[in-house]
């Protein structure tokens, strides 16, 4: 154990340098440094955790085990006591029978007992008499000594269960040092395995910080191009497509996130500056208004529309979408991307903002299309044409 030890802090002390050198390395460089440490960080926290976890699980023996041999404890001392008070009161009762028999013996010798034998049988009326009551005065001698005999030994028993108790009670009481100690050696152990653990930690968390710091700066150049106040649409798109590149290898979260958002935004950046660009129709060449990037749904069998017309899927023509009036206006003409034309003559309670569902002429064709981001061009408002 103390050698393997040694050998983690050998190895946190060694990261550490290395830590300290890749700083003057490539992003990409310090990344894949880093990137190295972590995993073999993570092998030695793995290895660790598992021997934490083993020396809880003795731990948790070890309590219990302690725990059963303290109410062993329990119930011997317990039992003892009872055997004390028992053999108090035999002692109480040995010391009255005793006193019973002496005054007894006492008052025979006194009476001359010889004498007053010989008196009860001289005074039977016969024979058999005179004999039946001498053999019930020895009778009742002997039971006295019997008794008194019985108490001592009963006495005597209980005295050796007390003294077995106690041995007993030493046992467990040694059992209960040693395992004791071995618990205490055990949670040190533990300690130093948590102390280890928490320095490993705090070597990853500094490697993971590297990595964070130079995937920032990976991505930092094209985030700021497409955050700029007038960035061409060439270089968003550079920027984009950097970004998507970059994406694969970035494993902080806040950083995918930051990347995802640049690329999202730079997306509607390109669909604004689309905003110039012609569109044909049969009226001529078209100027878009405005071109929203929409999250597009698709429903079907519905019986009117909120302008009063009956929803139709026309893909030569003009089809029926539904808008959040708000954002696009009703009777609005519109160019969506993979739809085609249609006009905004329906509404619905969970399209709002950037929002529009597109009529289909089936069930299917909704399943089909699903939910996804298109591009919608605002080609004319109500009554235009």
């Amino acid at each position: 154990m103390k050698k393997r030890i040694f050998l983690w802090f050998t190895l946190i002390f060694f990261l550490s340098n290395s830590l300290m050198c890749i700083t003057n390395a490539t992003p990409e460089e310090n990344i894949k440094q880093s990137t190295t440490q972590i995993k073999m960080l993570d092998k030695q926290l793995m290895d660790l955790k598992e021997t934490l976890s083993a020396l809880n699980a003795e731990i948790g023996e070890l309590d219990n085990k302690l725990k059963q041999n303290r109410e062993e404890i329990n119930k011997t001392e317990d039992k003892i006591k009872e055997i004390e008070l028992e053999i108090s009161d035999i002692k109480k009762s040995l010391k009255t029978k005793q006193v019973v028999l002496d005054n007894r013996v006492r008052t025979i010798y006194k009476s001359n007992f010889y004498r007053n034998s010989l008196l009860i049988i001289l005074t039977s009326k016969s024979f058999s008499e005179a004999i039946s009551n001498a053999k019930a005065a020895n009778m009742i001698i002997s039971l006295d000594n019997k008794l008194i005999s019985d108490i001592k030994r009963k006495n005597e028993e209980l005295l050796t269960n007390v003294n077995e108790l106690n041995s007993k009670k030493d046992e467990y009481k040694s059992l209960e040092n040693s395992m004791q100690s071995s618990l205490e050696a055990l949670k040190s152990k533990r300690e130093t395995q948590q102390s280890t653990i928490d320095k490993i930690n705090e070597e990853r968390q500094k490697a993971s910080s590297i990595i964070k710091d130079n995937e920032e700066s990976l991505v930092s150049h094209s985030i700021s191009i497409i955050n700029s106040s007038t960035p061409s649409e060439s270089s968003i798109r550079n920027a984009i497509s950097n970004l998507r590149l970059l994406l694969p290898q970035i494993s902080t979260p806040s950083v995918r996130d930051s990347v995802e958002n640049a690329i999202s935004k730079g997306t509607e950046l390109l669909s604004t500056m689309n905003n110039n660009s012609s569109i044909n129709f049969d009226r001529g060449t078209i100027l878009a208004k405005k071109t929203y990037v929409m999250e597009a749904t698709a429903y079907f069998d519905g019986l009117i529309t909120a302008s009063g017309l009956k929803p139709v899927r026309n893909p030569s023509g003009l089809s029926t979408v539904a808008v959040d009036p708000s954002v696009i206006p009703l009777g609005s003409k519109l160019y969506i991307d993979g739809y085609g034309y249609a006009i905004a003559a329906d509404t619905g309670s969970a399209i709002k903002n950037l929002k529009i569902d597109l009529y289909m002429n089936s069930l299917a064709e909704c399943y089909t299309f699903g939910r996804r981001k298109v591009s919608v061009s605002l080609l004319a408002y109500p009554n235009e044409w």
